[in-house]
C-alpha cells in the first residue's frame, strides 16, 4: 500500500464499555451494587490521566449525573437538562489549519447509561469532517488512543467492550469485503497494538464494508472496522447510533458467559476425574479408615460439584435470555434502517447456537457424575456400616471369650486352692527332706491351682472364640 492508501478521513473511534452495576456474577456469590458516582469516577480517571493534553478539562469539567434516577430499568446518567440524548461533548485545544473556519483538530463524545443491571459507557473520539483539514495519516493514529488507554477491562465488574472504528478510503471500492482487511489490519496495529483480535468476517452493511476482528469464544474484546463509500452509509449510522450499546451489551453478556462456563466445565471435568472416579473405586482391603477417608473426602466433593453443575445449568438460562434480548434490539436496528445488519445476524446462527450446544453437552456429560457421587457415596457409607458393626462383633465375642476363659481358670484355680488344706502343716516325709520340694505345702497348692486354671482358662478361651468366630464367618 501506498502512503496515499494510509490516509483515513475523518477518521472515529468509539469505544462501547460495559461493567455489570446490579446483581451477582456467576463467579462469586458477592452481591454487586456500584453507586453511579463510582462509575463515573472510574472513566473521568482514564479520560484525565490519558487525554489530559489533548483537552482541556481544568475548564471543562465533566458534566454530573442527575440527581434522581429514574424507575426504570434503562435510563441515561447524565443530567436530564436538554431534549434528546443525554451525552457530553469536549473540544481540543488545538484546531486544524483551516484559514477560513478552523475546526477542534479532536472532539470527544461522552454517554454513560444504565441498561438493566449494567452500565453502558460510550467514549467517541473522532476528526471533525472538515474537506481538505480532516484526513489522518498513519502516524497520527496513536494519538486517538494514547497508550491504548480506551478500556475498561481492568474494571472488576467488566463484561466486555467493542470498538467501532469509521472511516473513508481513498481507494475505489473493491469487489468483496475482505480485500479491505489489510487496510484495517495497518489502522489497527497503532490504535489498538496487540490486544486487537484476530480477524473474524467481513460483510457489506449499510451500502458500504464492515469488517469484524474478534473471538467471542474467548476474547472479551471486539473490534468493527466500517469502511464507507457512501455518504448514505454515515447517514444511516447516525439513526441507530445510540441504539448501538444495548445491542453490543447482549453480545458482550452472552460472550462474557460462555467464556465463564468453560472454567465451570472444566471444573466438574477435573471433580469427576481426579474424586469422584478415584475415591468411588473399593479398595482391595476394605480397611475401615481407608473407607472413612475416602467417605469423608466424596462429602467435601459433593458441595463443590453441585455448585460447578448449577453454575453451568446458569450460564445456559442466561445466554438463552440475552439472545432472545439481542434478537429482538436488532430486529428493530434492522426496521429502522431497512438493513439486513448479516454480520451481527449471524452471531445467532453460529455462536450462539454453538455455545447452547456446547453447555448442554457438558450438563449431560456432567449428570451422571451426580449420580456415580451419590451412589458411591452411599456404598461407602454402607461398607462403613458394615465394618463397624462386625468389628463390634468381633470386640463382643473376644470379650466373651476372654471372660470364659477366666472364668473357667478362677473357678479351677478356686478348687485346687480349697482342696489343700495344709497351710499350716510342714510336709511330712520319712527320715529324708527331698531337695526339690517346696518348703509349705501351701506354696504347692497355689502354684498348681495357677497352672492347672491357666491352662484349662486358656482352652476355654480357645474353644469359645473358635465358635463365635465361626457363627460370625457363617453370617456373612
Amino acid at each position: 500500500m501506498s502512503d496515499k492508501d494510509s490516509l483515513y478521513y475523518p477518521l472515529n473511534i468509539s469505544l462501547f464499555a460495559f461493567t455489570l452495576q446490579s446483581g451477582t456474577d456467576l463467579d462469586s456469590p458477592t452481591a454487586i451494587n456500584e453507586p453511579p458516582q463510582s462509575f463515573k469516577d472510574k472513566y473521568e480517571k482514564l479520560l484525565k490521566n490519558n487525554y489530559d493534553r489533548i483537552f482541556d478539562f481544568d475548564n471543562n469539567p465533566f458534566p454530573a449525573f442527575r440527581q434522581q434516577f429514574p424507575d426504570s430499568h434503562n435510563y441515561e446518567l447524565l443530567n436530564a437538562n436538554k431534549s434528546g440524548r443525554q451525552f457530553f461533548s469536549f473540544s481540543s485545544r488545538e484546531k486544524n489549519p483551516n484559514p477560513l473556519n478552523p475546526k477542534p483538530l479532536y472532539r470527544l463524545l461522552l454517554y454513560p447509561q444504565k441498561l438493566g443491571d449494567s452500565y453502558a459507557l460510550l467514549i467517541n473520539i473522532f476528526r471533525p469532517q472538515d474537506a481538505g483539514f480532516d484526513t489522518v495519516n498513519l502516524n497520527e493514529i496513536a494519538k486517538f488512543n494514547p497508550n491504548q488507554c480506551l478500556s475498561l477491562s481492568d474494571d472488576p465488574n467488566f463484561i466486555g467492550q467493542t470498538f467501532l472504528i469509521t472511516a473513508y478510503l481513498n481507494i475505489a471500492e473493491p469487489d468483496k469485503p475482505e480485500a479491505l482487511r489489510p487496510h484495517a489490519e495497518k489502522l489497527l496495529k497503532p490504535l489498538l497494538g496487540d490486544t486487537c483480535p484476530e480477524f473474524y468476517q467481513a460483510e457489506k452493511f449499510l451500502d458500504s464494508y464492515l469488517l469484524e476482528f474478534s473471538r467471542a469464544k474467548t476474547s472479551q474484546t471486539r473490534v468493527l472496522v466500517l469502511f464507507y463509500f457512501s455518504d448514505f452509509t454515515s447517514e444511516q449510522l447516525q439513526k441507530i447510533y445510540f441504539d448501538l450499546p444495548e445491542l453490543f451489551l447482549y453480545y458482550h453478556k452472552i460472550a462474557h458467559v460462555y467464556q465463564m462456563s468453560r472454567r465451570y466445565a472444566k471444573e466438574l471435568d477435573k471433580l469427576i476425574q481426579s474424586e469422584i472416579a478415584s475415591k468411588s473405586q473399593l479398595p482391595d482391603s476394605l480397611d475401615l479408615e481407608v473407607l472413612k477417608t475416602n467417605l469423608k473426602d466424596l462429602l467435601k466433593t459433593t458441595p463443590k460439584y453441585t455448585s460447578e453443575f448449577r453454575k453451568l445449568e446458569n450460564a445456559g438460562n442466561t445466554i438463552n435470555i440475552n439472545t432472545v434480548n439481542y434478537q429482538r434490539t436488532l430486529k428493530r436496528l434492522q426496521a429502522q434502517v431497512n438493513d439486513r445488519f448479516e454480520l451481527f445476524s449471524r452471531f445467532v446462527e453460529r455462536e450462539i447456537q454453538t455455545f447452547q450446544l456446547q453447555i448442554q453437552a457438558d450438563l449431560n456429560y456432567s449428570k451422571p457424575g451426580s449420580q456415580l457421587l451419590d451412589q458411591a457415596i452411599a456404598s461407602i457409607r454402607g461398607l462403613v456400616e458394615i465394618e463397624q458393626a462386625e468389628n463390634a462383633e468381633k470386640l463382643q465375642n473376644t470379650i466373651q471369650a476372654v471372660g470364659t476363659g477366666i472364668g473357667v481358670g478362677v473357678g479351677v484355680a478356686g478348687i485346687f486352692a480349697t482342696s489343700y488344706p495344709l497351710i499350716e502343716k510342714p510336709w511330712r516325709l520319712p527320715s529324708l527332706q527331698h531337695p526339690f520340694l517346696p518348703p509349705h505345702p501351701f506354696i504347692s497348692a497355689i502354684v498348681l491351682s495357677f497352672v492347672v486354671g491357666g491352662g484349662l482358662g486358656l482352652f476355654a478361651w480357645y474353644i469359645t472364640k473358635h465358635h463365635l468366630d465361626r457363627k460370625l464367618r457363617q453370617k456373612k
